[in-house]
């Protein structure tokens, strides 16, 4: 009786152990400490299905975005790839989202909203109404 039990709980605690996420990279001085100014929003849409998207910076972590929520990273001038990625069903895995080019400059605001259009979910470059 004992030996069946053994690996279900085996199962069980790998199966768990998965589940315990890492801290994301939100305090990484590559972000933090820059003179150009990202603001990266999350839109939220009638086809986004509500699930959090992790934001990456040039294939690094920046940080986590759930609906609704913007995100500030200060960044050195240059060329920049804003991308980001979204677990799958129980962490299992992740969806890759294509990252979106954009060129920053010190003292210069980009915005950058992700969205779900059409069932796809969309990294772009867009300006405030505010703005121009």
């Amino acid at each position: 009786m004992i030996s069946r039990f053994s690996p279900i709980a085996i199962l069980a605690v790998v199966a768990l152990s998965g589940c315990a996420k890492k801290n994301a990279a939100q305090d990484d001085p590559s972000f933090t400490a820059g003179p150009a100014l990202v603001s990266v929003s999350h839109v939220k849409t009638r086809t986004d299905d509500g699930s959090s998207v992790f934001v990456t910076v040039d294939g690094k972590d920046a940080g986590m975005l759930n609906g609704g929520q913007n995100k500030d990273l200060f960044l050195t001038p240059g060329k920049h790839k804003i991308g980001g990625y979204v677990s799958t069903l129980f962490g299992l895995g992740r969806v890759t989202i294509n990252p979106v080019e954009i060129t920053t400059a010190q003292g210069e605001v980009k915005h950058v909203a992700y969205e779900v259009k059409s069932d796809k979910p969309t990294f772009t470059e867009w300006t405030p109404p505010s703005e121009g």
